[in-house]
């Protein structure tokens, strides 16, 4: 019988709370642990260490023969002080090793059961009404010399999360979840993103993929093969789904002959890749327009190493309908037209060589003109438009879309 430990510590008030939450889940005492109760239900047991949890490297000495896997279901710390419910595997991806475990050494990830843990999160969170974040992490700190599969499942951000009993109680049900798990699911290794990893937990929820470590954009510049190699072999990953930034990581990949997906959710429903005039596309997201923003919810990007989009993907959205929003936001920022293959997207601009040559000092006066108003210099007036450089901007289309252009500049 495979069996499972869900680990708690004394040291961390979550911790604490969890570990008495699952009483109600139908835990029994049996025996005890480092002078604590310990709990079992079926072929799951749980303990309250004395350690810290990310100091606990103890433990396969007690459990690793028996136990498949260790589930540490614990506080989420954060200065931002944003609710969250988290999911994330142990390690250290750089030389640092602050909170526990050792440099340069990542554990053993359980892609499979974070996928569980964190769809339960997701489902305590909506039948409770959370007002709660929940996402992946990106993979921090220890233990990581564990010889067992390790996970961890938080609660956070402060002192009022660690004690809100409903947000504790769906930390200790996710934690459950992930022990019973049996399901197995096709794994990858998450790189770039910040440390929440969106892109990644998007794609968890969204695909029949688990994610297994997580290298943030902030820890790759100092990640050496030889740690990126353990984190691909740690997560039994298929393939590297990499958020846009990360040419070190296409390196490594490289070496490793490592499939890499990028920016495209592997959704196997009805997305189809749009056929758009990807260079107007891209002049439209610089410009912020509120109708891309709009759309952009339900677009699926693929984007080079300089985050430029270079493929759009949906299920419900027609090429028509994203060109007209693109072309509408460039019109409200710039003077438009066509000529011969090229859209001429013309502006103007406050000009402060043309300001300093009428006499205009650098200060409030450049200010007051930049904003449309005329003011005296010397007895002279100057207006804006005398001080006002225009441009054009000159962007190639396809030949697909001149035809439609033309009709709608």
């Amino acid at each position: 019988m495979v069996s499972r430990l869900i680990v708690t510590s004394r040291k961390d008030m979550a911790g604490r709370n969890i570990f008495s939450a699952l009483g109600k889940l139908g835990f029994k005492e049996e025996g005890s642990f480092e002078g604590m109760p310990v709990l079992r239900k079926g072929d799951i047991t749980a303990i309250s260490t004395e350690r810290g949890q990310v100091e606990a490297e103890h433990l396969d000495e007690y459990f690793s023969p028996e136990y498949y896997d260790y589930v540490f279901a614990t506080r989420h710390r954060s200065e931002s002080g944003i609710k969250t419910l988290t999911v994330h595997a142990p390690g250290n991806l750089t030389s640092e090793a602050r909170i526990g475990g050792k440099p340069e050494e990542l554990a053993i990830a359980h892609p499979c059961a974070m996928k569980v843990a964190l769809l339960e999160l997701r489902r305590q969170r909506d039948m409770l009404g959370l007002d709660y974040k929940v996402s992946l992490e990106a993979t921090h700190h220890g233990p990581t010399s564990l010889k067992k599969p390790v996970l961890f499942v938080e609660v956070g951000s402060t002192e009022k999360e660690w004690n809100h009993t409903e947000a504790v109680e769906a930390v200790a049900t996710a934690a459950v979840k992930a022990a019973e798990n049996r399901e197995d699911f096709p794994a990858c290794l998450g790189a770039g993103g910040n440390h929440y990893a969106p892109r990644h937990t998007e794609l968890v929820f969204n695909t029949s993929y688990a994610m297994g470590h997580i290298i943030p954009g902030y820890a790759i510049d100092a990640l050496k093969f030889e740690v990126f190699r353990q984190a691909v072999k740690k997560s039994r990953a298929e393939f590297v789904y990499l958020d846009w930034k990360g040419i070190k990581i296409l390196d490594y990949c490289s070496r490793l002959s490592m499939p890499v997906k990028k920016g495209r959710l592997m959704s196997g429903g009805d997305s189809r890749e749009l056929d758009i005039d990807m260079k107007l596309f891209s002049e439209a997201e610089k410009v912020g327009g509120r109708l891309i923003k709009k759309l952009k919810k339900k677009l699926e990007m693929e984007r080079d190493e300089t985050g430029e989009a270079k493929k759009a993907f949906s299920e419900e959205i027609s090429e028509k309908e994203l060109m007209q929003a693109a072309l509408e936001d460039l019109k409200r920022r710039y003077v438009v037209e066509v000529e011969g293959e090229e859209l001429l997207l013309g502006s103007s601009a406050f000009s402060p060589e043309k300001a300093k040559a009428l006499g205009v000092k650098p200060g409030p006066d450049f200010s007051i003109l930049a904003g449309g108003k005329s003011i005296e210099v010397y007895g002279k007036t100057i207006n804006p438009e005398m001080v006002t450089s225009n441009r054009v901007k000159r962007v190639r289309v396809s030949w697909k879309w001149l035809t439609w252009l033309r009709q709608n500049v």
